[in-house]
């Protein structure tokens, strides 16, 4: 199928370059409508992306990237733009993630490092910052997904109220605690690892101000890697004590599990549209994992039997 949208960016790639010549690979998808290409010019490479204006807010990821740069966090620094048709020439981080210099393998100080960087992250000053919050309509409107597209079809009145319930829950919990700048999608394959395990972010775009526990639960509880039980306490302990969180550490650690869960809940409903709506099935393979963080939780606090039993229908 011809691909129009890679005949404009090669044009505007041939006017920024204008007599150098240059390659063009395939570096990069994910779940957005957003593309990644390296390009090759000299001895140089850089990052293209293509983000179709009518899908994405490449004008958001612009925003922000300039804001983590000038809060010493750092984000691809931007080249060169052309809002009208969705491009961005970007600085290339390289093609390291976070969870392929993990290897499979746990590696704390690489695990520290991100958390030490993720409260840089939130210790920007939201007070005059043009964000959305993390309300109570966000948070149902992503939860709303676990019924539109993970659950079955048909549902009983009982449990839709009961998830109802549910929802008030994670979505109080999600607002009675510190609100902070949130990277919202702050995992391993969102962090680029530079030389000398320095961490560079990516994905950033849809940044909010919500829980300080949101961006933990993304890198802890992480779809595409699991931590041993004692690995997440340890990591969690770290942060508690990294952060100077001032309330009660069994408290912080609930806070934590329900801001996870709601994530979750989120995720299911999101990798089941992905394969229904958008053909993108390798993420049915994150779903067990996905589903396991939620049950746990669920299983753990008597408060959310009846998300437990709504789970079992899967």
């Amino acid at each position: 199928m011809h691909d129009e949208r890679l005949d404009k960016l090669g044009n505007w790639l041939e006017n920024f370059f204008g007599h150098h010549n240059f390659a063009l690979t395939s570096a990069s998808d994910d779940a957005s409508f957003r593309r990644y290409f390296r390009i090759q010019s000299q001895q140089e490479t850089f990052i293209a992306m293509d983000a179709p204006p009518s899908k994405e807010n490449t004008e958001s990821f612009i925003k922000i990237a300039k804001l983590l740069n000038q809060h010493n966090i750092h984000a691809p620094k931007i080249i060169s733009i052309n809002l009208k048709q969705g491009f961005l020439l970007l600085e290339d981080l390289g093609s390291t993630t976070f969870l392929q210099t993990l290897n499979g393998n746990f590696n704390i100080d690489l695990y520290k490092i991100a958390i030490n960087e993720l409260i840089k992250i939130q210790a920007i000053n939201t007070q005059n910052l043009v964000l959305k919050k993390y309300d109570t309509q966000l948070c149902n409107t992503e939860m709303q997904l676990l019924i539109d597209w993970y659950l079955p079809k048909i549902l009983s009145s009982t449990h839709l109220q009961n998830l109802q319930v549910t929802f008030r829950l994670l979505s109080d919990n999600a607002l009675n605690s510190e609100q902070v700048f949130v990277h919202r999608d702050y995992h391993c394959r969102n962090l680029m690892t530079l030389k000398n395990n320095d961490l560079a972010v990516i994905d950033f775009q849809d940044a909010l101000i919500g829980s300080n526990t949101y961006d933990l639960c993304s890198l802890l509880k992480d779809a595409y890697f699991e931590l041993q039980p004692i690995e997440l306490q340890t990591l969690l302990q770290y942060y508690y004590n990294q952060a100077n969180i001032d309330t009660e550490f069994a408290q912080f650690e609930k806070q934590f599990e329900l801001m996870g869960l709601q994530r979750h809940l989120k995720i299911l409903g999101i990798f089941k549209r992905l394969s229904i709506r958008d053909n993108k099935h390798q993420y049915l393979n994150d779903l067990p994992l996905v589903k396991k963080y939620a049950q746990q939780t669920a299983n753990k606090y008597p408060e959310l039997a009846t998300l437990k039993e709504v789970l079992c229908l899967v």
